[in-house]
């Protein structure tokens, strides 16, 4: 099935030449596939490569200036052209990992397959050739069926066990697109929370969950089936949906409305267990209009909610930083191909 992007990306031609003289094949991967085959356009493209992806990074900023930094340790290349354009690439990868909730080890691969098959969910595990122009589209999971069925399904039965955060996504793309889960991924699901499994996640890792659901255009769906399914109990055992929390503007006037919901006590446990900056914490507690208090003490177990944790770091991530697109720190590997 051939499948040409909606729309016209003057990259896509420029790369799909550039790949055929350095003998690589370039595709566009994951969420952008997903959302032209529901017939959404999405000019965010993640391109896969079938080897080294630098030096196409390097050719886009020849041609157009600009920068690029490899992300060695996750085999990928983000490039900024001097006109503001951002485009990742990643070669073909696998990863292995080496206990449940940990960041994977990732290595080269050296088929399409492999790297599909390491991906969350079925509906992100397609590919379009743009080499050569053929847009072919590559769909070994089953993804377009799951998708015109409105499903999310994982890959692999330790899909939510190696990475937890998934849990998390899945309720996120439920609530933004009104799908559910297959009834095989929801029994995984429900294992993986029984077993306390997102609970193994860092409290940084769990607060960038929250703050991409908060981040929806209205987040209150993917709060409540977190809030039914169990697994924001793991964030706080008091963070419940509230209807009108897209009337809120922002990521922290939306926390903050989160944390009155809870009442004084727990509210403030909720905010000072985000491990935020002392500056963007203190901005939430005066919007939720609780006191100032800066220095609440607990802990936090590596296998759930434990209660506050000690005072904020100052080196904390700023309001600036919570956009969609600005969350995806190489380390949290989070992927935009998973969006």
């Amino acid at each position: 099935m051939r499948l040409t992007p909606p729309g016209h990306n003057s990259f896509i031609d420029e790369l799909s030449i550039e790949a055929l003289r350095q003998g690589l094949r370039l595709y566009a991967v994951g969420g952008c596939v997903r959302d032209w085959l529901a017939g959404r356009p999405c000019g965010d493209i993640d391109f896969l490569v079938s080897g080294p992806a630098e030096g196409l990074a390097v050719a886009v900023c020849a041609r157009h200036g600009g920068t690029w930094q490899v992300f060695g340790s996750f085999q990928t290349v983000r490039c900024f052209t001097a006109t503001g354009e951002r485009m990742d690439f990643a070669r073909f990868r696998r990863e292995t990992y080496s206990r449940p909730a940990v960041l994977p080890h990732t290595e080269p691969a050296t088929t399409i397959e492999e790297d599909l098959l390491r991906r969350d969910f079925t509906v992100n595990a397609m590919a379009v050739e743009l080499t050569g122009n053929s847009y072919e589209l590559t769909d070994l999971y089953g993804g377009r069926e799951d998708l015109m069925a409105g499903l999310i399904r994982v890959l692999h039965k330790r899909s939510f066990t190696d990475d937890p955060t998934r849990i998390y996504r899945a309720a996120r793309f439920a609530g933004r697109f009104g799908w559910r889960l297959s009834d095989d991924t929801a029994e995984l699901a429900a294992q993986a929370i029984k077993d306390g499994i997102p609970g193994l996640l860092s409290r940084e890792r769990l607060r960038n969950e929250l703050v991409k659901i908060l981040s929806e255009k209205d987040p209150a769906p993917a709060l409540e089936i977190i809030a039914e399914n169990g697994s924001a109990a793991f964030i706080h055992p008091w963070l419940r949906s509230l209807p009108d929390i897209s009337s809120f503007d922002g990521i922290n006037a939306r926390i903050a409305a989160l944390a009155a919901d809870m009442g004084l006590e727990h509210g403030m446990e909720f905010i000072y267990g985000l491990r935020l900056s002392k500056k963007q914490s203190r901005e939430i507690v005066e919007l939720a209009g609780f006191p100032v208090k800066m220095h609440r003490r607990g802990s936090v177990s590596r296998t759930g909610y434990k209660g506050p944790v000690s005072a904020v770091s100052s080196t904390g991530i700023s309001a600036t930083d919570f956009s969609e697109a600005g969350i995806g720190v190489p380390d949290d590997k989070d992927k935009k191909d998973e969006k």
